[in-house]
């Protein structure tokens, strides 16, 4: 169950998306192949088209507030440290809750309206109260979208190391560190940074060393270890201890 629920969780809103291109995608082909092959027309594929694109229309919302993916001018906010960046967006966020909450509850009078009026579509004969729960269904996905974003933003600007799906630069090892630095000051940031030199200068020593060794090897094989070969091969490797 947990399994299905992180699925769900994850791919929920481009499952639906996929497979409601992929129906307006055949419905379509089918409709241009009837018409200029078969010299015939189906009444009923453009307007379930045209529903299956309001349908996608609602849903694509709530994929971008689950992704991060809506159009936004952030040069004010990109001056600010990560977790004054976290704590604008918990503000936005908050806002932006707070408008999707209140709408749900006139996407509701929407749909229900359809409900008693007992209409129908003029050429599928669908229920059109199929088609308007489509507000409904998208506002409550993206109130819960929101949610999430705020959650994990808030957490951000606590300063814990919060793994963000929608953004994964936030996910490196250098962005743990510059987390850890703002919440315990500027000497964990320089202590993080040191340590990543130190890894490097090891490395870098460790490489210089087996490579000297295998030059040794190749000229102990042909004879010619020469000191000339040795003493160039130890200043090359002098440059770059530390």
């Amino acid at each position: 169950m947990k399994k299905i629920l992180h699925w769900l969780d994850e791919n929920l809103e481009e499952f639906i998306l996929v497979l409601f291109l992929i129906a307006m995608t055949l419905i379509m082909g089918v409709q241009v192949f009837c018409r200029y092959v078969l010299g015939m027309s189906l009444s009923w594929s453009e307007e379930l088209t045209r529903y299956l694109f309001i349908w996608c229309g609602f849903l694509s919302v709530s994929y971008c507030s689950k992704k991060c993916l809506s159009i936004k001018i952030e040069q004010f906010v990109a001056i600010f440290p990560r977790r004054g960046k976290a704590l604008f967006k918990v503000v936005n966020h908050t806002f932006e809750l707070i408008f999707f909450i209140y709408m749900i509850p006139f996407a509701w009078s929407y749909m229900m309206s359809s409900v008693h009026s007992g209409q129908l579509s003029p050429a599928c004969g669908i229920p059109m109260y199929y088609v308007q729960a489509a507000p409904l269904v998208s506002f409550v996905l993206v109130a819960f979208r929101v949610l999430q974003r705020w959650i994990i933003e808030f957490r951000v600007a606590r300063g814990e190391n919060v793994f963000d799906p929608a953004h994964p630069e936030r996910n490196t090892p250098e962005s743990f560190i510059q987390a850890n630095a703002e919440s315990l000051g500027e000497n964990a940031l320089e202590s993080g940074i040191d340590n990543r030199i130190n890894t490097i200068k090891i490395r870098m020593r460790r490489n210089a060393n087996a490579s000297r060794s295998f030059i040794y090897y190749l000229c102990s094989l042909t004879g010619h270890r020469s000191s000339g070969i040795h003493h160039s091969w130890d200043y090359i490797c002098s440059s770059v201890r530390v």
